[in-house]
């Protein structure tokens, strides 16, 4: 009896091994698409990892446009997240993009452009055609929106443009968009879709589901972290719980975790994270050491973010007025391939204060401060080393020293 449980245990072994290696056996997914001949042939179909910066990382694998149509495949070795995009859509800023999740079974999309925007129909696996049901029922139910914003929009492009302060097309632009705002509330009010929404990621956990989660979740964490909620919402987290059961280690599940953990380290009132990164005069510093023992704004900057560098602008005369009163700025330039640009802007905007740099991020700043995601953020520090705040406007760091160095 002890040989033959001894036999079976084994025999159930090597079962779970082969189970082991049959799941993280490499795969080929197979993606293809017809009906996008709205963008030029030979047009560029780029397809990214989940969490890809566009703007450096390169494509996962691409294809060109035939007819509207394309073919593109590659190897993976489990069932997680992508992104897919339209290069033409680069050059206007406009961002469409087409999410898929990379499984066994071939994906296929049928696009179609309507009222400005562009949709895509779905035929797949479960995950991947469920993915499209939450998308789609979005669409469906604001179509009188879309199609109403569309309009506006014509209007505008046919007038010239957004018209001049004071003008008559102003007034009747303005009226639109009221009128816009109006059928926009009014859907919201008698749609429901948000409570559907929710109700299938709790009923449905699936790939999809989790997808959806993390775009709900990602959102109010950032907008937790930036101040413009009070809270993240308990059924959201709650319902990361039963998905982190089903799909440990998931991309997605990761990522929320590490956000969450973002969260928690950046809260006001907790010890700023240190960190130590390398500056342009060739050492290396800690923050804890730079910072200690003043008020303190940590920049984090790059060449490439126009928004940040004009924050980082307005630092300069606070900067100047504090910086003999027992405050400091501590800049840190999150940048990509070389520093040829950092040192550009910082001879452009006229940094005075230290410079430390996160290259490539192998810092991994940026990620210990949640703005992973971002073009930087900027935090300010008490005294004593801990987080005051997450700034949104350089005036609340004038009046925080008003306060305690006037």
């Amino acid at each position: 009896m002890k040989r033959t449980i001894r036999l079976l245990s084994v025999m159930a072994a090597v079962v779970l091994m082969a189970v082991s290696c049959e799941r993280s056996k490499v795969y080929t997914v197979n993606i293809s698409g017809e009906g996008a001949d709205f963008y030029p042939d030979s047009s560029l179909v780029l397809i990214y990892r989940d969490g890809a910066d566009i703007r450096f990382d390169e494509p996962v694998a691409y294809a060109y446009l035939d007819k509207g149509a394309f073919s593109i495949s590659f190897k993976d070795s489990s069932a997680v997240k992508y992104e897919m995009f339209f290069e033409p859509d680069f050059a206007d800023n406009t961002f469409y993009t087409f999410p898929f999740i990379s499984d066994r079974v071939p994906v296929k999309f049928h696009f179609t452009s309507k009222y400005g925007d562009i949709c895509a129909a779905v035929t797949g696996s479960r995950d991947n055609e469920e993915l499209y049901l939450y998308r789609n029922e979005w669409y469906r139910i604001y179509e009188p929106y879309n199609r109403l914003s569309y309009d506006v929009d014509k209007w505008i492009s046919a007038h010239g443009g957004w018209p001049e302060e004071g003008s008559e097309n102003e007034a009747v632009v303005i009226a639109m968009n009221e009128r816009l705002d109006a059928v926009y509330d009014s859907i919201t009010a008698v749609s429901d879709y948000e409570r559907w929404r929710r109700d299938r990621m709790s009923a449905h956990l699936t790939l999809a589901g989790l997808t959806e989660l993390q775009t709900l979740l990602s959102s109010q964490i950032q907008m937790f972290m930036q101040g413009g909620a009070d809270s993240v919402d308990t059924f959201l987290l709650d319902l990361l719980d039963r998905y982190r059961k089903k799909y440990p280690g998931n991309g997605s599940v990761n990522s929320m975790d590490r956000l969450l953990a973002s969260m928690e380290r950046t809260r006001p009132g907790m010890p700023a994270p240190d960190f130590s990164a390398p500056a342009l005069d060739g050492e290396r510093y800690s923050l804890s050491e730079l910072i200690e023992g003043r008020i303190a704004v940590l920049d984090c900057w790059a060449s490439w973010c126009l928004p940040c560098r004009r924050h980082s602008i307005e630092l300069i005369p606070v900067y100047e007025q504090y910086k003999d009163k027992g405050f400091t700025v501590i800049g840190v330039a999150g940048e990509f391939n070389s520093l040829d640009d950092m040192h550009k802007a910082i001879e452009t905007d006229g940094y005075p204060w230290i410079q430390l740099y996160d290259l490539d991020r192998t810092e991994g700043i940026w990620e210990l401060y949640g703005i992973d995601g971002g073009g930087g953020g900027i935090f300010l520090i008490d005294s004593d080393g801990r987080i005051v705040e997450k700034v949104k406007d350089i005036a609340s760091v004038k009046a925080y020293l008003q306060q305690h160095l006037d």
